[in-house]
């Protein structure tokens, strides 16, 4: 991890889109290069982040998620930022459109293709042993080649093995919460992908 300087980070700012803030300032630039800048801040003074900080998570879960063959953001660079302390990953953006918004146009029989698609696709990270808390429509993309991939990788694990069924239950619990996502769907499409027994 490389130590940004303070003047290129503010040479960054200056013509950067601010895409994503909160409270404690910008969270996700898109740089005049195309690129986009994801900032962390540490939450905690002493927390497991201090030893691994989130955009060096970030970074190896790219390189974990691109040798298992899962579309994925590509890492340009990772850097630490003093005064104030912040953690920052640079990455080329994972090009398509997410299912959230894909979701929201279709009608209903590319919904159905759509829920299918995600099954199949849940199905896959799970079998490749990988847990993605944040697994939700707005951050699974479909490319330009029609393949389903992830964005916004920090919160992850990567096993060795397939998950187990508690994992894979857990996993989904994580995806059907957004209850704002499902609204979108038709009711039909949704019985017909999630319970196909029940047609």
């Amino acid at each position: 991890m490389e130590t940004l300087p303070r003047e290129i980070f503010e040479q960054w700012r200056l013509t950067a889109e601010v895409i994503e803030r909160d409270g404690h300032g910008e969270k996700v630039l898109l740089l005049d290069d195309g690129t986009f800048l994801k900032i962390f801040r540490r939450k905690r003074w002493l927390s497991k982040t201090l030893f691994w900080p989130p955009a060096q998570r970030f970074a190896d879960n790219a390189e974990e998620l691109a040798r298992r063959g899962i579309p994925c953001p590509r890492v340009t660079g990772v850097f630490r930022l003093d005064k104030p302390a912040r953690t920052l990953v640079k990455y080329v953006p994972l090009p398509g459109d997410t299912l959230r918004k894909l979701l929201g146009a279709a009608s209903k029989e590319q919904q159905e293709r759509l829920l299918s698609d995600l099954a199949v696709f849940v199905t896959r990270l799970h079998e490749a042993g990988i847990y993605f808390r944040s697994l939700h429509p707005g951050n699974v993309v479909r490319t330009p080649d029609g393949e389903l991939g992830l964005i916004d990788i920090s919160d992850m694990r990567c096993f060795a093995k397939p998950l187990s069924f508690q994992l894979r239950k857990r996993n989904l619990r994580h995806l059907m919460r957004y209850a704002s996502d499902w609204e979108q769907a038709s009711p039909e499409a949704l019985r017909r992908t999630l319970y196909p027994t029940k047609q």
